[in-house]
């Protein structure tokens, strides 16, 4: 095997878009974020990922940042983003929106990520790097999702996490049962 040029590379990705085209539409809620480079990571993935948007609530840092653009390397400007600074009135719009929210977290009643019957409009709501999805979000979701952990950590990085999942709901989502 070869590295592939910038042009293979394009190319590659054109035909799996076409080969492999996304089931469902993603957007992500930002729910208190501290760290703006996990905004700015986000907003890398969002992009790879062709999601729809991000919305932001409570204290998550925004554009313009000069943590989250030199993070995301310029992909904050190419991803949809809104602020909706109350966390209930964010879900309440995205439902409202025809969005199924499902939280990622471990929680009670939570669902290992590739168990989840996915509608084909999904809005992942994730939580703070510290103290995760807050209880009374979680009681306004459809669902919650986490990610199995085999190691000796009990987490990995909201970003990561996010990454796993929302490529899961793309490649399988609508589908019910996403096995």
């Amino acid at each position: 095997m070869l590295p592939l040029r910038k042009v293979e590379i394009r190319r590659l990705f054109e035909q799996a878009a076409k080969d492999f085209p996304p089931q469902a539409e993603v957007a992500f809620l930002l729910q208190s974020l501290d760290d703006p480079r996990n905004v700015g990571s986000l907003f890398r993935i969002a992009d790879a990922m062709g999601a729809r948007e991000l919305v932001f609530t409570g204290k998550t840092p925004t554009p313009p940042d000069d943590e989250i653009d030199r993070t995301s390397r310029g992909h904050d400007r190419r991803v949809s983003w809104r602020r909706i600074a109350d966390t209930h009135e964010a879900v309440a719009t995205l439902k409202a929106e025809g969005y199924q929210v499902v939280a990622l977290e471990t929680a009670r009643g939570t669902q290992p990520f590739f168990e989840f019957a996915w509608s084909d409009r999904v809005c992942l709501v994730l939580g703070n790097e510290t103290n995760g999805v807050y209880a009374g979000t979680l009681g306004q979701c459809d669902g919650a999702v986490f990610v199995p952990m085999y190691g000796k950590g009990p987490s990995m990085n909201v970003h990561v996490a996010a990454a796993l999942v929302a490529y899961q709901v793309i490649l399988h989502g609508g589908a019910g049962d996403s096995r």
